[in-house]
């Protein structure tokens, strides 16, 4: 299992989409998950750039996680049908230190292979989220966003590593298509996908 960390319009989502496309991996948006839940207090968090109730936070990942430890997957090699457990791209969770330090606490972090932390300059992130238009892009929440994604990353990287977690930093500018290359190159590194020139993803 691998995190995506990154500013609000990083390409967190983008780059686990083309991964989970392009291996066969399983894609966890955290955002999507809380959205799911029809949760009136979550969605104006979500829309405001505000902070989630941690206990309703874990409560989902506990679940998340546990279903994501008992699926089980099919694969045919030399005939022989095999299970398998497919590789997790994690979209935006942890989100903050409160909930990485829930995921120490419970043993979740031992499950965690590496964390991938896209960095964009501020000016093309502000491009980015105006693009996209989504509900909760408010200048405001944005601003909020970004404040609280700057005033944890630091310390969740720090963390992180002295839990034996491998962390990158990947650049995150340019096409699409050439981050996922260089997030490949780091899991090409990781032993989590071969080495070898990577094919591009047809559109």
């Amino acid at each position: 299992m691998i995190t995506i960390f990154g500013a609000p319009g990083a390409g967190k989502t983008v780059q686990g989409q083309l991964l989970a496309r392009k291996y066969g991996w399983t894609w966890v948006s955290y955002r999507d998950l809380l959205m799911s839940l029809n949760d009136k207090d979550i969605r104006y968090a979500l829309e405001h750039g505000l902070f989630i109730d941690d206990d309703k936070a874990t409560a989902l990942m506990k679940s998340v996680f546990y279903n994501i430890r008992h699926s089980t997957k099919y694969r045919v090699l030399g005939g022989t049908k095999l299970k398998y457990q497919p590789q997790i791209v994690l979209d935006g969770f942890p989100a903050d230190y409160r909930q990485l330090k829930w995921m120490i606490d419970n043993k979740e972090i031992k499950n965690l292979d590496g964390a991938i932390v896209l960095r964009v300059p501020r000016g093309e992130l502000w491009k980015r989220l105006v693009e996209r238009k989504r509900v909760d892009d408010t200048r405001a929440a944005i601003e909020r966003r970004q404040d609280t994604y700057d005033r944890n990353i630091t310390g969740m990287i720090k963390t992180l590593k002295m839990n034996g977690i491998e962390v990158r930093e990947v650049d995150g500018g340019n096409s699409e298509l050439d981050v996922l290359e260089r997030i490949e190159g780091v899991l090409a590194d990781w032993n989590m996908v071969p080495k070898k020139q990577y094919e591009k993803i047809k559109k």
